[in-house]
């Protein structure tokens, strides 16, 4: 009897132990080119998006997230942890001669190896742009097990389509023919279901990162929409703004889909899901947003038009349903924070971002009290009130449909003692390591 008892509570032991240990499974989702105001969650009144409405009424929802104004510099910080002034791509590269020597190079940190050093199998699938893949392909170099991208050029230069005949390379094999008839969105949603269906199964933890194409221009009919006959002109290479609310609805298609492969797999109560977007929406675009105004698109401007983003981030019995987070948060700040989720190791190498898993579990943690912003290079700090330029320029933050204020000219005693703290923290930032 006292053997049996004794067996039955090293079983529970052991299983608790192992339940304990167990670190979660992630999926990151970026979306290409989407601002708050494309979002009901966030005010919007454009497009349904039901899928993420969900995510934010069963996670937290981040008020104040900021990235850079292009992909590039954005997706870096992301991966490094770094400012661009410090991982190297500080422009956005889309010129296949120009920007052929702009890339991040492998000596720069990246969350997917430190997650694998925890043991996570790791993939991506999407949009990389953190060089070309026809001249440099360093995917596995970064961490990625396995991987699915959109090659953007072919090895002759010639630019490649992404949505339609999709131009994709899988694990270093082109695999362009085998999909020239399906969506590419789809063959994406699709290869990371597999492999997290696949490591849920052998209980593997996971990163899924989704670095959705959508919905960046060119705006094209999807599978969804009601007119399928719209052919993109040469000389509209952004084609028909039109379509842009499909795309977007597709997005979030994109996104219940893979919540239902967690769900199916058994595992989205273990599985952290993030969600965010590489930067603003496109200057073409102007959307309705809160009591009346309209927003129009800021891409590209360093304003908050061109980098206030989404940031939704839901974990069962982790994060409590419903809540909102108005801390600033920045892009070099996920770095640190998948570490913390996944009990994975800092890299050695020194990092911007700081953690901000604590405010996810209802903590006051180590609040920021500004995020930086760069596009080539300009630069700022952004605190909940003002902007500092590196040129010295305080201005006040305005609401998203505003244009942006004047610099101030005389500050009053709260002014200059913000504009004191944010030029000490940018001398900080500007000194060797």
């Amino acid at each position: 009897m006292i053997r049996h008892l004794c067996l039955f509570l090293l079983i529970v032991t052991s299983a608790a132990a192992h339940s304990q240990e167990r670190p979660p499974n992630l999926l990151v989702i970026l979306a290409d080119d989407l601002g708050i105001e494309c979002l009901t969650s966030y005010g919007g009144s454009s497009y349904d998006t039901p899928n993420l409405d969900r995510l934010a009424a069963q996670g937290m929802r981040f008020t104040h997230c900021f990235s850079n104004p292009y992909c590039s510099p954005s997706r870096a910080s992301l991966l490094t942890g770094r400012y661009p002034f410090q991982h190297g791509m500080d422009i956005v590269i889309y010129d296949e001669k120009r920007h052929a020597n702009r890339f991040v190079d492998t000596d720069q940190p990246s969350f997917a190896r430190q997650l694998k050093q925890a043991g996570y199998a790791t993939a991506m699938a999407g949009k990389w742009q953190l060089a070309f893949l026809h001249q440099r392909n360093t995917i596995n170099e970064f961490g990625f097990d396995t991987y699915q991208c959109w090659q953007i050029f072919t090895p002759e230069g010639m630019r490649t389509r992404r949505f339609h005949q999709p131009h994709y390379i899988r694990d270093g094999v082109l695999i362009a023919d085998q999909i020239a008839d399906r969506y590419g969105p789809d063959v994406n949603v699709e290869f990371l279901s597999e492999f997290m269906t696949k490591n849920a199964e052998a209980d593997k933890p996971f990163l899924a990162y989704y670095t959705c194409l959508l919905p960046h221009f060119p705006w094209v009919p999807t599978p969804d929409s009601v007119d399928q006959d719209y052919v993109l002109p040469r000389n509209v290479p952004k084609g028909d703004p039109k379509y842009f609310g499909d795309m977007v609805r597709y997005m979030d298609k994109c996104v219940g889909r893979l919540l239902q492969t967690l769900e199916d797999a058994g595992v989205a109560d273990n599985t952290v899901v993030i969600f965010l977007a590489d930067n603003g929406t496109d200057q073409d675009l102007r959307h309705p947003y809160g009591d009346g105004q309209t927003v129009l698109g800021g891409k590209g401007s360093m304003t908050d038009r061109g980098t206030h983003v989404p940031l939704i981030v839901r974990w069962p019995g982790k994060i409590e349903a419903g809540t909102t987070c108005s801390d600033l948060i920045d892009f070099s700040d996920l770095l640190p924070t998948l570490c913390d989720v996944a009990n994975a190791p800092l890299p050695d190498q020194s990092i911007h971002g700081r953690s901000f898993l604590p405010q996810l579990l209802g903590e006051r943690g180590n609040p920021r009290a500004w995020v930086h912003v760069q596009n080539a290079q300009g630069r700022y700090l952004r605190t909940h009130e003002f902007i500092l330029t590196r040129g010295n320029e305080l201005r006040p933050v305005v609401d998203l449909w505003l244009d942006p204020a004047e610099p101030i000219r005389n500050d009053s005693l709260h002014q200059a003692a913000v504009r004191r703290a944010l030029q000490s923290a940018f001398d900080q930032l500007d000194q060797p390591e």
